[in-house]
């Protein structure tokens, strides 16, 4: 959300600022894209399709 927006370029920055490299800024990125796809199969869990039931009296 907003806080990535605004934590993301200040973090890179001072990563690239001090290194003099990008490698531990992509290194950041790759861990964060990492902690996404775990917490998505953590909290998501299985996605189901929902089946809609007819309500009485309505065709098909």
């Amino acid at each position: 959300g907003n806080i990535s927006g605004i934590v993301t370029p200040i973090a890179i920055g001072y990563i690239v600022g001090t290194t003099g490299s990008f490698n531990g800024a992509l290194i950041y990125v790759g861990v964060h894209a990492l902690v996404a796809i775990i917490s998505y199969l953590v909290l998501v869990g299985d996605i189901k399709r929902i089946e809609l039931k007819p309500v009485a009296g309505q065709l098909s």
